[in-house]
């Protein structure tokens, strides 16, 4: 009886060594898997690009890479993860700068409600293209800002992308052909009034998160000490989200710090912003308002914050036209 024990204790031990080296194998070595048209390895592997947009679903549902590929000088890259916040985008520009990528004009999500959210992974698909030290720096943020328990840590170390490593070479494929340098290729169609209109709001939050704040001071100084120029970007909402008490608080809240950090004045006081002094590389920010897209039209939305094909198709134009205006 005493042997089968230590029988079974012995093979329970050489199980578990084996979950841990093989566990941290994952961590460490996923992101060396062939690279698939979206995420930062695809990024890396381009070693320069000239125009590197980094943000949430709204990038990558907002964001024409026909267009901007036809407008814009130069190569030209969509990083988008679901539910990107300001605190991951700057260690994703950190890692990838860290990688060796170079970039010439960085563009940069202003979304509220990610700014609003306590920092947390909400696409596994960051952790298939970074290494254990990110992971390791990822979950330390998110501890000091969330109530974590083991289960997230089992979830974000040992669980998360098994399923996507088991059938990688045909689930990279599918996914990959829906993506060209990082940008969505799908064409998603609009809705009609009544259906956006029936939709409920996204409810309100508590406020813009400090973590997420210092991401956004975290991304200009490593633009500043890269020499790269900033361009803060707010894709269109639906016109009832900018008729929502809740979201326009977070709105408003959200561009005054991002105009705080970016040394422009706050335009709600009257300060003139011909008064800041400017050079080549302050930052920019590109509020949709300002481009007179048509918040309105159904036609351009699928729901009431992700354009469809033709609204992200007229939206880029706009974008673009602004862009070179600020040349």
């Amino acid at each position: 009886m005493l042997r089968n024990l230590k029988h079974m204790g012995s093979v329970l031990a050489g199980v578990l060594l084996a979950v841990l080296l093989l566990t941290g194998i994952k961590n460490e070595y996923a992101r060396l898997l062939p690279v698939s048209s979206y995420g930062m390895q695809a990024a890396i592997q381009k070693k320069t690009v000239d125009h590197l947009f980094i943000g949430s679903s709204m990038f990558r549902q907002g964001l024409s890479i026909d267009v901007l590929e036809e407008e814009l000088e130069g190569s030209v890259y969509i990083l988008s993860y679901n539910g990107n916040q300001p605190a991951f985008m700057a260690m994703e520009l950190d890692y990838m700068l860290k990688e060796g990528l170079e970039v010439g004009n960085l563009y940069v999500d202003l979304y509220p409600y990610t700014a609003a959210a306590a920092p947390w992974i909400s696409d596994t698909k960051i952790l298939l293209d970074t290494d254990l030290k990110f992971k390791v720096d990822a979950w330390k943020l998110m501890s000091a800002n969330n109530d974590t328990k083991f289960l997230d840590f089992y979830e974000l170390f040992v669980t998360a992308n098994n399923e996507q490593l088991l059938t990688y070479p045909i689930h990279n494929h599918l996914v990959s052909a829906q993506f060209r340098n990082g940008g969505n290729i799908l064409t998603p169609g609009g809705q009609t009034k009544e259906h956006l209109d029936s939709l409920g709001m996204l409810g309100g939050r508590d406020g813009i998160q400090e973590a997420q704040i210092e991401g956004y001071e975290k991304l200009l100084k490593l633009a500043k000490d890269h020499g790269i120029k900033v361009h803060f970007i707010e894709t269109p909402k639906y016109e009832r989200m900018y008729g929502d008490s809740d979201y326009m608080e977070l709105y408003e809240e959200c561009v005054k710090k991002v105009r705080e950090l970016a040394g422009e004045p706050d335009l709600v006081s009257g300060e003139d912003r011909g008064e800041r002094e400017t050079d080549a590389k302050s930052p920019d920010i590109i509020l949709t308002e300002e481009l007179g897209f048509d918040f309105s039209d159904p036609d351009c939305f699928q729901d009431l914050i992700h354009l469809s094909a033709e609204g992200r198709t007229l939206y880029t134009r706009l974008l673009c036209e602004r862009l070179e205006e600020l040349q």
